[in-house]
């Protein structure tokens, strides 16, 4: 999986999953992992539904389930012109 950057209407630069293949779309469908928008790392033991959870990794609380990435239009799919 790929990361993107985009600015948040607050100004700072968070990161963004983006999908290259089938198997990653739907292997985070029925996975228990999140990613992190402040630092772009995956996380493990996260409901698909989470929000705000604290990263292990940089310790921001930008963790969210990669179901909730995708309903706040944040989960990216490679070669979809519409979202980049």
């Amino acid at each position: 999986m790929k990361t993107t950057t985009y600015r948040s209407k607050a100004g700072q630069m968070l990161y963004a999953p983006v999908m290259e293949t089938e198997d990653e779309m739907y292997g985070v469908n029925c996975s228990e992992d999140g990613f992190c928008l402040g630092c772009g790392s995956t996380q493990g033991g996260v409901e698909p539904d989470a929000r705000r959870y604290p990263c292990e990794s940089c310790g921001d609380h930008l963790v969210f389930g990669f179901q909730e990435l995708l309903l706040m239009g944040l989960l990216r799919f490679a070669g979809d012109e519409s979202k980049e």
